[in-house]
């Protein structure tokens, strides 16, 4: 099936991240694996065009202005997405460095893809793959997907390959979350009052105060970003999740807990008191039809608690999983998505503004993010993951990064690889120092070992 010239919509989720990408909120997720063993980076760049052809919204170009944004499908071999390099050609250049240079490069989606993959030799039997999505194309869960068949293709492990999985995308007509978000109305009773309540809760009843900040011990103003990551190992991971199911909770319900006491413990710490925490937790939404389909089918709640709430580590963590029962039998996170596409109605220049205005007052900008994306590539039937070698390289371990936006300052990516729980933290260092930062994430790794649970009642 010949595809250039044909176009592919902007859902409501892609225009809100595009505006606020546009205003200087970069808006990039990064997926890093670390390999063990020969890479050949021919055989790599055959097998991201092979994926680029299964995927074709990662090849193509934003087009138009204002109302008429939409993506045009490109030729596969248009623009070179993947860069080879070797570290030792590179005089006075040092992994970290290199990979953080990587991290903070533009993307220019109206001229380029948006996606872009490196392939970074350490040394003779060691390789780092990065790769790099612009977040109004896709969300994590789907930049995860076109990885897989990535590595997959360069298995040689797809035998019939489809022509296109974005059919889908392409023949819709509207906006595919929007028409989800409506389809809920029959599974909740007063559906549309709910979604205006928690709007109306959100954007004005907790507006003020504005949530509690990090504390950070830098106040410059770039936007640059690094990272740094832990690895909870398969040991500590599996009693991890022992416990969560002797307590009757989930991993991510942990993970909520154990950020708003860290934040609270860190801030007090530092002399600051912590009143309203609220997290941002990413909420995979995905229709049916489009789950194999590279886009955006996240939305996401906000849960906050007062310093009531957080007394009590065990009462805390029962709250955070009521509350998100709660916020998935009704549907809470597709509230915002009839806020996103009542602000996609507008073109792109108000959104700007709109973007401008939810940033410059803080107010409604949560504490912190955190997105856990979970077991990744799970056999199915099993607990051992699908993809653990990449020729005769072996994937020792995988590393995401989210964005970060002002005011934040940092934001939480967590997920299980190999039954291992890695976490990252994406930070700015204009407001946190190198040593900030690993401080923060390592206290926040040794808060979710020893959080206590209540393992009897359940």
């Amino acid at each position: 099936m010949k595809m250039y010239n044909q176009s592919i919509p902007l859902n409501c989720v892609d225009k809100c991240l595009l505006a606020m990408d546009s205003i200087g909120e970069t808006m990039l997720i990064h997926a890093i694996l670390h390999l063990e063993g020969y890479m050949d980076h021919l055989r790599l760049n055959q097998a991201i065009l092979e994926a680029q052809e299964i995927h074709p919204i990662t090849r193509t170009i934003l087009k138009g202005k204002s109302f008429g944004l939409y993506r045009e499908i490109q030729p596969v071999f248009e623009k070179k997405v993947l860069q080879f390099q070797e570290l030792d050609a590179i005089p006075q250049t040092d992994y970290e460095s290199f990979l953080r240079e990587w991290l903070n490069k533009p993307m220019d989606i109206r001229e380029g893809f948006p996606v872009r993959v490196l392939l970074l030799k350490k040394k003779e039997s060691a390789y780092t793959i990065a790769f790099t999505f612009h977040h109004s194309a896709t969300d994590g869960l789907r930049a995860i997907l076109f990885i897989k068949t990535v590595l997959e293709n360069y298995n040689s492990e797809i035998n019939e390959r489809p022509k296109t999985s974005d059919v889908a995308r392409i023949s819709f007509n509207g906006d595919e979350l929007l028409d989800f978000a409506r389809r809920q109305r029959p599974k909740v009773r007063y559906y549309y009052w709910r979604m205006f309540f928690n709007l109306f809760h959100r954007f004005i009843l907790t507006a003020f105060p504005p949530p509690t900040r990090v504390y950070h011990d830098k106040s410059e103003r770039s936007k640059e970003l690094d990272i740094c990551f832990n690895t909870i190992e398969v040991i500590e991971s599996e009693k991890l999740v022992l416990k969560t199911r002797t307590a009757g909770v989930e991993l991510n319900d942990l993970l909520l807990a154990a950020c708003y006491r860290h934040i609270e413990k860190w801030n007090s710490m530092h002399g600051r008191s912590s009143k309203r925490i609220r997290i941002m937790a990413p909420v995979n939404i995905s229709p049916k039809g489009f789950r194999n389909v590279i886009s955006n089918q996240a939305s996401w709640i906000s849960p906050w608690t007062n310093p009531k709430d957080r007394s009590d580590p065990i009462k805390l963590l029962k709250k955070v999983r009521t509350d998100s029962i709660n916020a998935a039998r009704n549907r809470i996170a597709f509230s915002l998505v009839f806020f996103f596409y009542f602000c996609s109605l507008f073109p792109i220049s108000i959104m700007k503004i709109m973007c401008h205005f939810l940033i410059t007052t803080r107010t409604y900008v949560d504490s912190i993010l955190i997105t856990n994306i979970g077991l990744i590539w799970p056999q199915l039937g099993s607990e051992e993951p699908v993809l653990t070698k990449v020729g005769n390289a072996q994937i020792t371990n995988i590393t995401g990064s989210a964005p970060v936006v002002t005011p934040m300052g940092l934001s939480f990516c967590a997920g299980i690889y190999n039954k291992s729980l890695n976490i990252s933290l994406t930070y700015r260092p204009s407001l946190f120092s190198r040593e900030k930062a690993q401080e923060f994430l390592d206290r926040f790794i040794e808060e979710i070992l020893n959080y206590p649970m209540d393992t009897e009642s359940s």
